[in-house]
């Protein structure tokens, strides 16, 4: 039995270093250096000539801010808001109707057509039942008191205009016929030195409007010399 064991032995000793040897390779169909794949090695390249590449990252798109679309709306009515607060509507007169070509002439290097008008407006006129004018403020204060004597009549100083001061009101009138008719009452009173004057004759005249004046059209109105010296102001 032992020399059996030791035969066995030597024959698989026998047969593995045939193998080994690549005698056995057509029999066996395994080759003794098929797992170490020694035909690798001449294929690897010098390790020291090896340089190792990093990638560079794929650039990513820039993507344009996002606007919400209820932020275009609203930068709409700033913008709206803004442009209505800087605008003024301004107006300049009154001044006599005979004085339409000078206005045009002064408007027109300013501001296009489109952008101004010139209204013309009705006024009434205005007359006084009038004494004086006095000398002085003493003879204005003894005629005072000759008219308080007098019951029913109302009075008042007059300061303005300058030719007709110092002096006094005994009613204002909105058309010659009612001044004419109070004069005649007030003579039937014994006050013979009154009279009628005319402070604003009735016609037409022109007032100069810009309704949406911007901040430099303020400035170049501002700077505009108008007849009678009147300026641009806030319209009525």
């Amino acid at each position: 039995m032992l020399r059996s064991l030791v035969l066995i032995l030597l024959l698989v000793n026998a047969a593995f270093f045939a193998w080994t040897q690549g005698w056995l390779n057509e029999v066996v169909g395994i080759r003794p250096d098929g797992q170490r794949e020694p035909q690798r090695l001449t294929q690897q390249k010098a390790a020291s000539q090896l340089i190792v590449v990093t990638p560079e990252p794929a650039e990513t798109p820039r993507s344009a801010p996002a606007v919400s679309p209820a932020s275009e709306p609203a930068s709409a009515a700033v913008a709206s808001a803004s442009e209505a607060e800087s605008t003024r509507c301004l107006e300049a007169g009154p001044f006599p109707a005979t004085q339409r070509t000078q206005l045009e002439a002064l408007l027109r290097p300013v501001l296009p057509t489109a952008a101004r008008q010139i209204d013309t407006v009705t006024v009434q006129g205005l007359w006084m039942v009038y004494m004086g004018p006095y000398a002085d403020n003493d003879a204005l204060g003894r005629k005072q008191d000759e008219l308080r004597r007098i019951r029913g009549i109302t009075f008042e100083p007059v300061r303005a205009p300058a030719s007709l001061a110092p002096g006094l009101s005994l009613g204002r009138y909105t058309t010659q016929a009612d001044a004419e008719a109070a004069l005649e009452r007030i003579r039937l009173r014994g006050i013979r030195t009154a009279r009628t004057v005319t402070l604003r004759p009735a016609g037409e005249l022109l007032v100069v409007r810009v309704p949406r004046a911007s901040g430099a059209d303020q400035q170049a109105l501002a700077a505009l010399t108008l007849p009678q010296n009147r300026g641009f102001a806030a319209c009525r």
